[in-house]
């Protein structure tokens, strides 16, 4: 206790020197806190992010791979069973099909105009029918539970349930309200690869829609690129609607246990047969656009909290040696009247812990009040930049191919928060600073006997 006691008062005696130590201190501990606040908050987003698009993998044509091999027609096609079979994997956890059949109906579809009707489009008498363009996407799924929009919210049954039995369906809420349309009603649709082919669908379901269409502001509004026109059902029930072009329309998309494992779920499938001129891909791409602002944040907080660490170690390094030069012969003196060398450095180790604590508290008030708005500034800029690089590029930077993300799905803010992680990490900073400024001090006392010290005062 009284070695305690008497560096609280040495604290005060020297209130100059204990201010410059704790201003740096002070300041290192701001940032810090600034740094590993958002170095948290963009981890879990990354992460997050990279699950999602990492492990998502479609299979698909690499069509420069064609054009390199002089191959234009008969494009090598993949069965549903052979998809079935790389699905049979360690490294996927789920897999479903899905397939988009377009479709025509006489019932109205949004957007479309009112000068082109779609005359014939359902069985006419006398004659073929005349099959009109389509006004309807049929998406058929193997599993409602991996449709996106419902997993992010943007889609919500809201009457009725979801479909269960081939030609059930679930449509949208304005597309239901146009024609009049309720859980029960049916509707006909026929597909453009069979003109002599009706279907009757059974509305289950009504879906309150918040998707936004890949259209143009000034671009015509196709009914069949509506996103509120799109009518979801098994998928037999759309392939029923294409006939024999299902295996070459379907598509298949595998969940991976990790998207560490692309390489080896690669590997394996090109053992299993799957041709050269098939490439199995993540949305590596769409993950740069929309996450791409947060890792430079992420990158930016790091590199500032290391280069902070090191020059306010510097700093704190060279003030408490003109410290220890002020106070070499009061060590001195206390060596010579019999206080032991763990005393001294006691007494040293808590007038530095004590600074750096009240340094790191006035950090985590300060720190966590500052962190929000600077990093939304970082990340405003850092979409900015990215931005501009895409207008520069063309307004794509991953290629002619390359999905373009919504501005809505593109991160805007962080969230960061002072929780317990940061805390912890703080005082872990905080007994760093203690060791790195208390470290010359040490050293000058173990090495030093008192006699030498006071004859050097001499």
């Amino acid at each position: 206790m009284y070695i305690l006691k008497n560096a609280i008062k040495n604290i005060k005696r020297n209130k100059g020197r204990n201010i410059l130590v704790g201003i740096v201190s002070v300041i290192i501990a701001i940032t810090c806190v600034i740094s590993l606040v958002i170095n948290t908050a963009t981890s879990s987003i990354i992460t997050d992010y990279k699950n999602q698009f990492g492990s998502e993998i479609n299979v698909e044509l690499d069509f420069a791979k064609l054009y390199e091999d002089g191959i234009t027609t008969d494009f090598p096609e993949v069965t549903i069973d052979q998809l079935k079979n790389y699905a049979d994997s360690e490294y996927v956890k789920d897999y479903y099909f899905y397939l988009e059949a377009p479709a025509v109906s006489k019932i109205n579809a949004i957007n479309q105009q009112e000068d082109a009707p779609l005359e014939g489009a359902v069985s006419a008498e006398g004659g073929a029918p005349d099959i009109g363009p389509p006004n309807l996407k049929v998406i058929g799924s193997s599993s409602y539970e991996l449709f996106e929009e419902f997993k992010k919210g943007e889609r919500k049954i809201i009457d009725g349930k979801i479909f269960e039995k081939n030609d059930e369906i679930v449509i949208s809420e304005n597309l239901a309200q146009l024609n009049g349309l309720k859980v029960g009603d049916s509707i006909t649709v026929r597909s453009i690869a069979d003109a002599n082919k009706d279907v009757s669908l059974t509305i289950k379901g009504i879906y309150k829609d918040l998707t936004k269409d890949n259209m143009g502001e000034y671009a015509v509004k196709d009914p069949y690129m509506t996103r509120e026109n799109e009518i979801l059902t098994t998928y037999e029930t759309a392939t029923g609607l294409v006939g024999k072009e299902a295996s070459t329309m379907s598509r298949i998309k595998y969940f991976l246990n990790s998207p560490d494992d692309l390489d080896a779920f690669i590997k394996e499938a090109q053992g299993k047969g799957l041709s050269e001129y098939y490439s199995l891909t993540n949305n590596a791409y769409l993950y740069k656009q929309i996450a791409g602002p947060v890792e430079s944040v992420q990158k930016i907080s790091t590199v500032f909290l290391i280069v902070v660490l090191i020059l306010g170690g510097i700093i704190l390094i060279l003030l408490n040696l003109i410290a220890l030069r002020e106070r070499k012969y009061e060590i001195g003196v206390l060596r010579a009247i019999g206080m032991k060398k763990y005393q001294v450095i006691k007494t040293l180790l808590y007038e530095s812990i004590i600074v750096t604590m009240v340094a790191v508290m006035l950090g985590l008030g300060v720190g966590s009040l500052t962190a929000q708005p600077i990093s939304n500034k970082l990340l405003s800029d850092q979409i900015e930049q990215r931005q501009e690089q895409m207008e520069n590029m063309g307004g794509n930077l991953g290629g002619s191919g390359a999905a373009m993300p919504n501005t809505d799905e593109i991160i805007q803010s962080l969230n960061v928060q002072l929780d317990a992680s940061v805390i912890l990490g703080m005082f872990l900073i905080g007994g760093l600073l203690v060791i790195i400024s208390s470290s010359m001090s040490l050293v000058y006392i173990t090495k030093y006997e008192p006699i030498k010290i006071l004859s050097e005062r001499n």
